[in-house]
């Protein structure tokens, strides 16, 4: 980064004139026709930050028009990195004139790029090139937009959402978050955009991002549908999305022809919010998702403590929720939460016509005369009540058992006095053909 950055920056610096441009070639002031605004993630990989720095001073000194503005700002922790503003005058038009006068700035952008920016306590969670988009579009739109004035926003880093704070709302691994979130305010979801139509109104987006982070070319589909909408219902354009740095600056220039089509909708009978997934392996879910199963346990487990998968499968176009923590006190997953130090809640979006699973996995070791697991009728109606078909994998082994519930209406996840009938708990000892008296036993060991 250092020697290449550097002699780009001494041979702009050689070419660029010696003596400032004279004050009265400065007036008239007039108000920016365009302003440019390109949010980095701090957290860049080295082998593409010498492409992104070429890419911005390039397009400072040759792209932008007379009477225009760029902001650089780190969108990652939403602050700005400097700030430069072209004027309606002819000396401009030259690149080195622009060299010349922004040598400041340049020299900014170039330190925000070499420096190794702290990154927040996260053990478990890769922040290569983190971008906080949804919070650093609503800085955009509260500070930097302005009545009749276009506003071109550019963000390079990773379009997977990832917080350490809000990690139930993770794009990575294949997460990608359901319709609801689109239909719901802003204190429900971080992703929600109810009455924020006019947020970001008449904004055009550039997304560009590095290498490949996508599960699979479903999960990419469904990020692009998801941002696409998200901005939409703010008023905004997501008028580039890809992993090129020159398609994303080719469409940034001004008079570059639109190339993307939207053709998503948000469907209206989606409102649960919810983490969906999808996966790159099949052979993950292979335990739940096969219909028959060849070699169902009878025998109990030789030990009580390990790693467990546990699942459910019903048929109908009703939708059950599962809940599962490793003991009483211990975190809840389930779709609201669907990661914790122990494991994690999978669904995914693609379930065989009517039919319909969902699972959670503790990767960490649980003792199974502690865990709780229950399920809930979330949604939909049947006359009889719901029922299906629990599986638990332990031990590499896997285990059988139904479950009923006799509401025969979702109460969508309420809990407490009068909500009995939509829940039932999953007696996962007995389903793993543990006698009574191991209980016992158990629960009085120290």
């Amino acid at each position: 980064m250092k020697s290449l950055a550097s002699r780009f920056l001494t041979t702009l610096f050689l070419l660029a004139l010696v003596v400032p441009v004279r004050p009265e070639e400065l007036s008239p002031v007039k108000a920016p026709s365009v302003r440019y605004v390109i949010g980095l993630s701090p957290f860049l990989a080295k082998n593409v930050k010498d492409d992104v720095y070429r890419r911005i001073v390039g397009f400072l000194l040759e792209e932008m028009p007379l009477n225009s503005t760029l902001g650089l700002y780190d969108a990652y922790h939403l602050r700005s990195i400097t700030q430069m503003e072209i004027p309606d005058v002819r000396a401009f038009r030259s690149g080195k004139t622009r060299a010349n006068q922004f040598q400041a700035q340049i020299r900014k952008l170039k330190e925000f790029l070499a420096a190794e920016h702290e990154r927040p306590s996260a053990p478990k969670l890769n922040l290569d090139q983190a971008v906080r988009f949804p919070q650093f579009m609503d800085f955009v739109g509260e500070n930097l937009a302005s009545p009749g004035c276009p506003l071109v926003v550019t963000v390079l880093g990773s379009p997977l959402y990832l917080d350490p704070k809000e990690p139930g709302f993770s794009m990575v691994d294949g997460y990608f978050p359901s319709d609801g979130h689109l239909l719901a305010t802003r204190d429900q979801s971080v992703f929600g955009v109810k009455n924020r139509g006019a947020a970001l109104k008449e904004l055009s987006v550039h997304f560009g991002y590095f290498g490949d982070p996508w599960v699979s070319e479903v999960h990419q589909e469904k990020i692009n549908r998801f941002w696409t909408l998200y901005l939409r219902g703010q008023g905004a354009k997501l008028a580039t999305f890809c992993g090129d740095l020159n398609t994303v600056f080719n469409a940034v220039r001004p008079g570059a022809t639109p190339v993307r089509a939207e053709r998503f909708e948000i469907d209206p009978a989606q409102t649960k919010i919810e983490m969906l997934r999808i996966t790159r392996d099949i052979g993950v879910a292979d335990w739940i998702t096969r219909d028959l199963l060849s070699n169902v346990q009878r025998d109990p487990p030789s030990t009580t403590v390990g790693p467990m998968k546990i699942g459910i499968r019903w048929q109908g176009r009703i939708d059950l929720d599962l809940y599962a923590s490793p003991t009483a006190r211990g975190e809840t997953l389930f779709f609201e939460h669907t990661r914790s130090p122990q494991g994690y809640y999978f669904k995914d979006h693609r379930p065989p016509p009517e039919r319909e699973y969902e699972f959670i996995e503790f990767e960490s070791p649980v003792d199974v005369w502690q865990v709780e697991a229950m399920i809930n009728f979330y949604e939909g109606s049947v006359p009889t009540g719901p029922a299906g078909e629990i599986r638990i994998e332990f031990e590499g082994k896997i285990y059988s058992g139904r479950f009923a519930l006799p509401a025969r209406r979702g109460n969508r996840g309420r809990s407490g006095r009068g909500q009995d009938d939509f829940w039932t708990q999953i007696n996962i000892p007995a389903i793993l053909n543990l006698p009574e008296h191991r209980r016992t036993a158990a629960q009085s060991q120290p």
